[in-house]
């Protein structure tokens, strides 16, 4: 019987056990979870979007209100206590409100993530920003394989997307040290979103999320996005 060229046996080797497979490019992943979640057709139609959600911190809990009025657009508060956290973001300018005393962004990273969490779908919006979009293999979250998406904007504001291998779906984001776990995806006129998501900053700070309304195309005062209004009290 004549022996094996070592070509042949590792032609052999790769059949039985295979080679360690090349991960998807970046937009290939981000496409499957959009399409996972609705498809850009759907998403597209939603020009406004609003959610309403409750936030408990230990023992407090927080109200929670998220706007979003097309790119460029975007009004978050939060409040419960002694808290008041207000943050508006309108095409570039950013002021942040706490407990009522005002705050303008001038950090470009800051603006950065503003910008991209004004889009009513960040994961549609990468490639029009120009962020950088780069695989970093496979990880495992909570035991489950997930593809690492490493996206980062002109001015170096860095979110790390952690995309189940099986499922598509995006279930972990990292900022800045701080992870934010999502969780219960449910479908809503045509899209799916999280309704539940926890924030573990890795010093014992934790928060978690409960969506309790999901508002889409209903019409937002534009003074909500008036920052030039805010800076006048700076």
């Amino acid at each position: 019987m004549p022996k094996l060229s070592f070509l042949s046996a590792l032609f052999l080797f790769s059949c039985c056990f295979g080679f360690a497979q090349k991960p998807p490019a970046a937009d290939a992943i981000i496409a499957r979870y959009v399409k996972m979640i609705g498809g850009e057709k759907q998403w597209a139609a939603i020009k406004t979007s609003e959610f309403h959600a409750t936030a408990t911190i230990g023992d407090k809990a927080l109200i929670m209100l998220i706007i979003k009025a097309g790119s460029g657009k975007l009004y978050q508060s939060m409040e419960g206590g002694n808290l008041s956290i207000t943050e508006i973001y309108d095409s570039g300018s950013a002021i942040v409100l706490q407990n009522g005393k005002p705050r303008k962004i001038t950090d470009t990273i800051m603006l950065d993530h503003y910008q991209l969490q004004s889009n009513i779908l960040p994961d549609m919006s990468y490639i029009k920003l120009q962020y950088n979009r780069q695989v970093s293999g496979l990880e495992n979250i909570n035991g489950v394989p997930c593809y690492k998406v490493i996206l980062t904007s002109k001015n170096g504001s860095v979110n790390t997307n952690y995309y189940e291998q099986k499922s598509g779906l995006l279930t972990m984001i990292e900022k800045s040290g701080v992870k934010t776990y999502l969780s219960d995806y449910k479908f809503y006129k045509g899209c799916s979103i999280p309704f539940s998501m926890s924030t573990d900053s890795g010093n014992g700070y934790s928060m978690k999320i409960k969506l309790t309304e999901w508002l889409i195309n209903q019409k937002s005062s534009v003074e909500l996005f008036n920052t030039k209004k805010q800076e006048a009290g700076l």
